[in-house]
């Protein structure tokens, strides 16, 4: 329904309704939203990674855990709360292979991030996710051959926060 409007809205040049309707939209998940724990991670790969074919990969350094839902030994993140949460992930191949990684939810591709051989192009995917309590996402291998992660200065890192805690 929201595409919807926000389509029926760019097409009668509708700009000012379709701001007022966001900004309705962002106040209305904040009064909605409880004051509680913080839920933030931040954690990188520490160095050059080879992650197997379909596997998740494992962000061994961990910058931040407060609210301890990242599992660095799985390699997921575990919504403790329902909310709006905003999920990063950034990506340098090595130079050897192409890399495509994904953001998985619950086992289902939310997103993709892909790095070029040679070149060392960076890639990066920020979403804006509502989370049950429980879900769980993570960074997987998309390809069906080993991806090797490229890492002089911490460039591949995923990491998670709650925006907005939801009823």
């Amino acid at each position: 329904m929201v595409a919807f409007l926000v389509i029926f809205a760019l097409m009668l040049n509708l700009t000012d309704c379709l701001y007022i309707h966001t900004v309705q939209t962002f106040q209305d998940l904040r009064q909605q939203g409880q004051k509680g724990p913080a839920v933030a991670f931040t954690a990188l790969v520490s160095k050059d990674t080879d992650v197997g074919s379909k596997a998740v990969v494992k962000y061994d350094r961990i910058l931040s855990n407060i609210g301890g839902a990242y599992h660095p030994s799985t390699g997921t993140f575990t919504a403790p709360f329902k909310g709006v949460y905003s999920i990063s992930c950034s990506l340098l191949s090595n130079q050897s292979n192409s890399v495509h990684l994904q953001i998985t939810k619950n086992g289902s591709k939310m997103s993709i991030l892909y790095s070029a051989s040679s070149t060392h192009p960076h890639a990066g995917q920020t979403l804006q996710l509502l989370l049950n309590k429980g879900d769980k996402i993570w960074i997987q291998n998309a390809n069906s051959v080993v991806a090797k992660l490229h890492d002089h200065g911490s460039y591949n890192l995923f990491s998670g926060a709650l925006i907005t805690r939801l009823k």
